[in-house]
């Protein structure tokens, strides 16, 4: 530490983004500051709302699908995480791919999106043979259940989690021909088998599809989802930016070359979107 620190060029730049008095009242001063501050271990590595008026190209589906407008599904959810506007809609049986490439050092991936289980899906049932919501990552099931809009009677093996149901079985604007047609809708992000995904590659392949023996064609009976995003943690010291178990000079240096960065970055340890003046500070109180 001490032979980085006595680098010139190194003493320059730390000078020129904080405001140090002596190079003796460098510890203690940025102890009491930032003992106490929480670093951020989160960083938004995909986020859609569907409403740019094109499918994100991180998307593909084996079966045509298109963005549709929410109809009255707009306004469920919670404050600042809402149906709105248009959603990417498919019929069952169609396979969704999500593609991210990229992703910075992170150990834990969180999905979350809101779902509408759109007309009559069939639940676990046996006629026409159940209708499984299957979400995948990198080819590993994270997710399957069965959803059910068609009748009472009929058996949906997804249970919520507390705060997910948003509507059940109730016309949300896309009824079909007859009393069967009735929608239902999820926020996914309160669901824990989407959050803390074991995960460390730099890319992840999200599949999602509404799979069984019984699925049918958009107008009996489809899906969709809003406002999809992906998160990557990492459960470790977020300040140890090379992954090397410590906290030091080459951390310092990868903060240094992402300074101003405004990208989705590991360097960003405040989480407030810049690579700056705090981060640094977060850094060095986490020197080891």
């Amino acid at each position: 530490m001490n032979h980085f620190f006595g680098s010139n060029s190194a003493v320059r730049t730390l000078a020129a983004l904080l405001p140090i008095v002596s190079s003796s009242a460098f510890p203690s001063a940025f102890s009491s500051a930032f003992s106490s501050a929480a670093l951020a271990t989160e960083v938004t590595v995909f986020e859609t709302d569907f409403e740019s008026g094109s499918v994100p190209a991180q998307f593909s589906a084996n079966l045509p699908s298109a963005l549709t407008p929410v109809q009255s599904y707009a306004g469920l959810g919670r404050d600042g995480y809402r149906f709105g506007g248009s959603f990417y809609r498919h019929r069952t049986a169609t396979l969704v791919t999500l593609t991210l490439t990229d992703l910075p050092p992170h150990d834990e991936l969180d999905l979350d999106f809101l779902f509408a289980a759109i007309d009559s899906l069939d639940g676990t049932g046996t006629f026409p043979a159940g209708d499984f919501f299957r979400v995948t990552l990198d080819g590993v099931e994270v997710f399957r259940e069965s959803f059910a809009n068609a009748t009472p009677v009929q058996y949906q093996s997804y249970v919520s989690a507390p705060g997910v149901e948003l509507a059940r079985r109730i016309d949300l604007g896309f009824a079909g021909p007859g009393s069967y047609y009735t929608d239902s809708a999820y926020d996914m992000s309160l669901e824990p088998r989407f959050q803390n995904l074991a995960h460390t590659a730099s890319n992840a392949t999200f599949t999602f599809i509404i799979e069984g023996v019984g699925t049918q064609d958009l107008g009996d009976e489809s899906w969709a989802f809003d406002n999809i995003r992906v998160i990557a943690r990492s459960v470790g010291n977020p300040a140890d930016l090379d992954g090397d178990g410590a906290v030091g000079a080459a951390d310092l240096s990868l903060l240094l070359a992402a300074w101003g960065s405004t990208k989705p970055n590991p360097a960003d340890l405040d989480g407030d979107g810049t690579v700056g003046a705090s981060d640094l500070s977060l850094l060095l109180v986490n020197w080891t």
